[in-house]
């Protein structure tokens, strides 16, 4: 996946729509307290003051950068209860969505990329609680993406049932 600077944003306008760009001002905000909401608010504010084809053209931009189909199974959303470990740590918390390659727990514990975790949980569907392994993709605040090990293809294959 690709990450593009701002840098880069301005020069691409500048190249493809030479008037994309005058009297766009940069967010000279560097407090680290940013939130999510005023980058997104500041975003709108920008929006709104460009004309209708410098509209269609940052549109047209933006749809070019988003990753195409970047997941190869959908997420169903869900709420199961799951018990995981990673090293000598146990946890207990809720899968939140579910696909046949990866989960998402809700947890406010903090992990790292790469680590390895094993998981149990339990669907009505199923009378054995189903136990697998995989991979923290990535960790934030609300919780951790996690990939399954494609070794174990048959409860791979079960949780794409669910």
């Amino acid at each position: 996946m690709a990450i593009f600077s701002v840098s880069h944003f301005r020069t691409t306008c500048s190249q493809y729509y030479p008037t994309f760009i005058s009297g766009v001002t940069p967010m000279t905000n560097s407090d680290p307290r940013s939130n999510e909401s005023s980058v997104t608010a500041r975003l709108i504010e920008l929006f709104n003051n460009l004309s209708q084809a410098q509209q269609q053209a940052l549109l047209s931009i933006l749809e070019d950068w988003q990753p195409a189909d970047r997941r190869k199974h959908p997420r169903k959303p869900c709420l199961l209860s799951v018990d995981y470990a990673t090293g000598d740590r146990v946890f207990k918390d809720f899968i939140k969505n579910i696909a046949a390659d990866g989960v998402f727990i809700e947890t406010r514990t903090a992990f790292s990329f790469g680590q390895e975790i094993t998981m149990t949980f339990s669907c009505s569907s199923y009378k054995e609680p189903i136990k697998i392994k995989g991979n923290i993709l990535w960790s934030n605040p609300l919780g951790i993406g996690v990939k399954f090990d494609a070794e174990n293809q048959a409860v791979i294959d079960m949780i794409k049932t669910l």
